[in-house]
């Protein structure tokens, strides 16, 4: 799960941007050593429909700025990597109001022409909502309206069915998964951690987020062990954790 291809433009925002060369060796790296594949693929996979690939991996981007759109894009296809963009349909050609409330600086987000550019690039354009609310804090109708009628909107923008979501800020309860798949949604994304296999709810996909501060080592780390927190320790802890589980399981 990324968020912004970019330097970033205050110290709050660091941990959501990605620098652009950084950005390219991590996918230069996932290019070679995994196979990355989009969601509806992902989601065939593990319905059985039809078989991944060793390594499967699909990337993710929420919000849809503009300066990602400028430097994640040719990397993506350069690298021959399927992707999808969660817009924020309300807010297309906008800003991220919803971050500056947060104090962070103003960022564009990407208008309705660069989306169907990235469409025709063959990134797939799912739905963030209307307007990037904490779904939880809605009222029934404020949610369901939010979840459907982004959908629609962003149909109709692209001409194409919108069968994917993602949660803003990873908020979500039994109300908003049940709409979201009552409203024709095939998969929605959460930010829990973790991998994703044949018992993994659909409507609470899990993601591993790539911070800006991470290094090449940091995405190899929090691929291999699925998490969102990397460190030097942490793989000494992981496998010192399971050797004492098998100690206290074999006596």
């Amino acid at each position: 799960m990324y968020h912004i291809v970019d330097t970033p433009r205050s110290a709050q925002e660091s941990k959501y941007c990605c620098l652009p060369e950084r950005f390219a060796r991590q996918m230069a790296w996932i290019g070679r050593t995994h196979h990355p594949v989009g969601l509806d693929t992902l989601l065939a996979g593990l319905d059985d429909k039809e078989k991944l690939p060793e390594n499967a991996v699909a990337v993710t981007f929420d919000d849809g700025f503009t300066r990602t759109f400028e430097e994640a894009l040719p990397i993506l296809t350069r690298y021959r990597i399927p992707a999808t963009m969660f817009m924020v349909a309300d807010r297309i050609g906008g800003d991220n109001d919803w971050m500056q409330a947060r104090g962070m600086p103003p960022r564009r987000l990407m208008d309705a022409g660069q989306i169907r550019d990235m469409h025709t690039a063959g990134i797939t354009i799912g739905s963030h909502t209307l307007s990037h609310p904490r779904l939880p804090e809605c009222t029934s109708e404020k949610m369901r309206t939010e979840i459907a009628d982004s959908k629609a909107r962003l149909e109709d923008m692209l001409s194409s069915p919108v069968t994917h979501f993602a949660y803003p800020y990873g908020l979500y309860d039994d109300t908003a998964r049940r709409l979201v798949e009552q409203c024709g949604y095939h998969s929605a994304c959460s930010t829990l951690s973790g991998f994703n296999n044949k018992q993994t709810d659909r409507y609470e996909l899990r993601r591993i987020e790539v911070y800006g501060s991470d290094r090449l080592w940091h995405l190899r780390q929090k691929m291999k062990f699925g998490i969102n927190e990397a460190s030097l320790s942490m793989p000494l802890k992981y496998y010192l954790k399971r050797a004492m589980s098998r100690l206290i399981r074999d006596n």
